[in-house]
């Protein structure tokens, strides 16, 4: 049996956490000036922490909750330093920001092992690279995802910082935002009910919002940072405020997707088929088997 009881797994990730928070307070303190320059030295510190962490107690998990927290935090922060707090368009960003994160945070803790247990997709990264696994660890699960959430919390400044009146394009974010939310509470509540009850190795969940659509739960999340990307395009309409929207989503398509499906293959005969007849990402009415 594991030394790594439940218990024991939230005190050692909530002292890693706690001390990641101290170093992103100094590191934003110490650097000054542009409140986005803070938050990304913030980033930096409390990222350098997590990825030491996950070397000492030999479990890349500790970097998970960084990418649904930090865009939480970053708001308030930015609605202060900008003295934005009346800002509508600020406001309705950060309303969904917290939303989503808050959300996303919660599902993940719900269902989270411990230090007992390590995501497959880290394992296998594990026993592909051997030796060089901490050096692989720090640029694929650590500076990749940092860089991406900095992109998408980018937009999210943006919207913040920038004061003026709402438009038609906030009202489409707003809804984006809201309608990712849902999808993703949805998706993950069928998902987690399903391996909750399902006692066949071969089976998946091939209804509910999974009759439409091949992974609901990420196309939420893509919602999430293009609606980011929406609210930044109502201010500033510029190729960059997508940038971090732009990719999420490819990290999406082309990693995690593939990945999980090239698993899935491996594992459930008849999962081909259901390749064949549902759409990949966004909900859609499914094809003839």
């Amino acid at each position: 049996m594991s030394a790594w009881t439940l218990g024991r797994s939230w005190l050692v990730y909530g002292a890693a956490y706690g001390v990641a928070a101290a170093a992103a307070v100094a590191a934003a303190i110490f650097t000054g000036g542009d409140p986005f320059v803070q938050a990304v030295a913030g980033g930096i510190a409390a990222t350098v922490v997590l990825y030491l962490s996950s070397i000492v107690f030999a479990n890349s998990g500790f970097y998970d909750c960084y990418w649904s927290v930090v865009p939480v935090v970053y708001a308030p922060f930015w609605l202060h330093a900008y003295d934005a707090w009346s800002q509508p368009r600020a406001l309705m960003a950060a309303l969904v920001t917290a939303a989503w994160g808050i959300r996303l945070t919660t599902n993940w803790a719900t269902h989270w092992e411990g230090l007992a247990h390590e995501d497959w997709r880290y394992v296998d990264l594990r026993a592909k690279t051997g030796s060089s696994y901490a050096v692989a660890s720090f640029f694929a699960l650590h500076l990749f995802p940092f860089a991406l959430v900095t992109l998408g919390s980018w937009a999210l400044h943006e919207a913040i910082a920038t004061p003026g009146p709402i438009g038609p394009l906030d009202f489409v974010a707003l809804a984006v935002g809201a309608v990712a939310v849902v999808l993703e509470t949805v998706s993950d509540i069928q998902l987690h009910r399903f391996r909750r009850e399902n006692t066949d190795r071969h089976a998946f969940l091939q209804s509910g919002l999974w009759a439409y659509s091949r992974h609901p739960n990420y196309c939420g999340e893509a919602m999430y940072w293009w609606s980011t990307a929406l609210f930044a395009l109502s201010v500033r309409l510029s190729p960059l405020m997508v940038l971090g929207a732009l990719g999420v989503s490819s990290m999406i398509l082309f990693a995690s997707i593939p990945m999980a499906e090239k698993r899935a293959l491996a594992k459930r005969p008849h999962f081909a088929d259901y390749q064949r007849r549902v759409s990949r990402l966004i909900p859609w009415f499914p094809g003839r088997a």
